[in-house]
């Protein structure tokens, strides 16, 4: 295990990796069918910082973490703001300080021109996650629900 929970920007070495901790999160968390021709153009357009950016844990041959923040906006406005894509660390790390570290990353990401959206999308160990997010983040701005209800 990596001793420290360090969070580093991806490169293009690394792409390897985040494609196989995007199929770890896929099998935990999908909700729709993966698309690999999607997933690898959004993991360029993360390494590259193409409208977004991609924060990991561990060398390029063992990831540990990742985070995925794109710049969106909402329907209603122009203002951009960060939006999580995913976060997700590997099963073997998961006692590890690595989901703290990611989220701070992603504060660091902000300014005062540019906010946070981030949550929880899960039906593992969802009460939990949504604890973490609050003590790191303050108390959530509303919920997600899917329908019909995910097996």
């Amino acid at each position: 295990m990596t001793s420290e929970s360090l969070v580093r920007m991806a490169s293009p070495a690394d792409e390897a990796g985040i494609l196989r901790l995007c199929k770890l999160l896929h099998e935990e968390n999908g909700l729709f069918p993966m698309d690999d021709d999607l997933v690898e153009e959004t993991v360029r357009n993360g390494i590259a910082q193409n409208g977004g950016v991609i924060g990991l844990i561990g060398p390029p041959d063992a990831l540990e973490g990742i985070i995925y923040l794109s710049i969106s906006h909402f329907w209603y406005s122009r203002k951009p703001h960060l939006e999580e894509l995913f976060n997700f660390v590997h099963p073997d790390f998961r006692r590890s300080s690595h989901a703290k570290a990611l989220i701070d990353f992603a504060k660091s990401c902000t300014s005062g021109n540019i906010r946070l959206v981030i949550g929880v999308v899960s039906n593992e160990r969802t009460e939990a996650k949504v604890r973490l997010y609050e003590r790191r983040l303050g108390k959530p701005a509303g919920a997600f629900f899917v329908y019909p209800t995910a097996n």
